[in-house]
């Protein structure tokens, strides 16, 4: 380097730049530079003969703007007083949206819901709100963009839907996580921590659970005075074996089925050795998801026929046909909401047969607490119970169940409670989820795990 140089050191607020203008004798040409202290730079030629010098120090990196995050993004976009720029705006955040899908995860507690397209009003309604209240977004002036944010717990898992004007809800276009429902599909977002379990993975797209791994009976009218469906789940081994198995009696059968995805997450299961491997029998109530009588009201709600009906014509229909272990210990009911209610009164009524219910955000408080009352003043049953609920779930059903009922969430507390104090062996579980299928089908898991493992020689 030239002795001629002089240095037009400059200062930046966070970085050093150096220029030096020297007469070096080299032709007109750009070049990078490697100066005796390390110094990485390039030259530009001024004119002959003179090269202007800009050497960055170490401190290089710095010097790199780095991109707005997407919370500032959002708030430079509601700032923007030029339609123009404002437009563009949209656009760059719409570009990123489309990329990762939506709602953005800008962090490991906050959630933007994004929606472009025709509408006034655009809310979003899901577990995030406990199901009680709605999202308004945000309309951008002049654009056909709407916004929102909420914050949540980093490890929680959330259902929603979009309620556009005065639509029925549907599912968010731009998410790719959609779950199955009695109620159509519902957006699916898994907060950055929440531990999705690889038996799930692959159906986080929405796809509906297959027949092809069960067998369907049609059970004579007797108690209940129809017929009923059921579909009977066989392990793999099951017609090159002699054993007797265990039976799980599943509550809601086609709902499990297809949104729930239990065949093939037995199976997964069962193939990983992390269950003894057992049969089910699914139970679909009549007028599914219909409201025409008879429905799985007027048969999970308390219904005392039903129990019986379970008992000692189900029971004796199955056994005929499979191979089944004859003990009450060895035959689980389980269930979601109504279901997980009954799923829990029929042990309660019927311990001769039943020695397991579990019970998946129960309806615990049907007509303010009956069942629980009765638990609670009745003699200790000889049973096993696996209780849980989401914390999410504090007003499921407000527009159909009366306000004392719809805190599903306390309901099971207390239930819980009157469990502990009659001395019953069970579990209770509370998780950081709403009332909804990615709810009951991950902790179905659970149970299978806690009442069924697998035995190892």
């Amino acid at each position: 380097m030239s002795d001629t140089g002089r240095n037009l050191e400059t200062r930046h607020p966070t970085e050093r730049v150096h220029l030096l203008a020297h007469d070096d004798g080299q032709a007109d040409a750009a070049s990078v530079i490697l100066d005796e202290y390390g110094r990485l730079g390039f030259g530009l030629p001024l004119r002959k003969g003179w090269h202007l010098t800009i050497l960055l120090s170490l401190l290089l990196t710095t010097c790199i703007a780095q991109p707005m995050t997407q919370l500032e993004q959002l708030e430079t976009l509601r700032s923007e007083p030029d339609p123009a720029k404002r437009t563009q705006l949209v656009d760059a955040l719409w570009n990123d949206a489309t990329e990762s899908g939506t709602p953005l995860i800008p962090n490991d507690t906050t959630l933007i819901f994004l929606y472009r397209g025709p509408g006034e009003r655009v809310r979003v309604s899901g577990d995030m709100t406990h199901s009680a209240e709605e999202i308004v977004l945000e309309r951008i002036s002049d654009t056909d963009l709407f916004v929102g944010t909420m914050h949540g717990p980093s490890d929680a898992l959330f259902e929603y839907s979009l309620l556009i004007d005065d639509n029925f809800p549907v599912a968010d276009q731009m998410n790719p996580y959609k779950v199955g429902s009695g109620f159509g599909y519902l957006s699916e977002v898994a907060m950055p921590d929440f531990e999705y379990h690889p038996a799930l993975i692959d159906i986080r797209d929405g796809t509906l659970g297959g027949y092809d791994r069960v067998t369907q009976h049609t059970v004579p009218a007797g108690i209940m005075g129809y017929e009923k469906e059921i579909h009977v789940y066989t392990p793999p081994g099951y017609d090159d074996a002699e054993a007797d198995y265990p039976t799980v009696y599943i509550q809601d059968g086609r709902d499990y089925i297809e949104f729930g995805h239990t065949p093939a997450v037995i199976d997964w299961l069962i193939e990983r050795d992390l269950i003894e491997p057992f049969i089910a029998v699914f139970i679909s109530p009549p007028n599914r998801h219909g409201q025409d009588q008879p429905n799985r009201a007027t048969e999970y709600g308390l219904n005392p026929d039903y129990p019986q009906w379970m008992a000692d014509d189900l029971v004796p229909f199955v056994e005929s046909l499979y191979r089944v272990r004859k003990d009450p210990s060895q035959r689980m009911v389980a269930g979601d909401s109504f279901a997980g209610l009954v799923s829990v009164y029929i042990p309660f009524e019927r311990p001769d047969v039943f020695g397991i219910g579990y019970g998946q955000s129960g309806y615990v408080s049907l007509n303010r607490d009956t069942l629980i009352e009765r638990y609670a003043t009745e003699e200790t049953r000889p049973i096993r119970l696996y209780v849980d609920v989401g914390v999410f779930e504090h007003a499921v059903g407000k527009d159909w169940f009366p306000d004392y009922e719809i805190n599903f969430t306390e309901g099971n507390r207390r239930f819980r409670d009157v469990l502990e104090s009659k001395g019953y062996e069970f579990v209770y579980r509370e998780y950081l989820e709403g009332h909804n299928w990615g709810n009951w089908r991950r902790h179905l898991i659970d149970a299978f795990q806690h009442f069924f493992p697998a035995k190892h020689d």
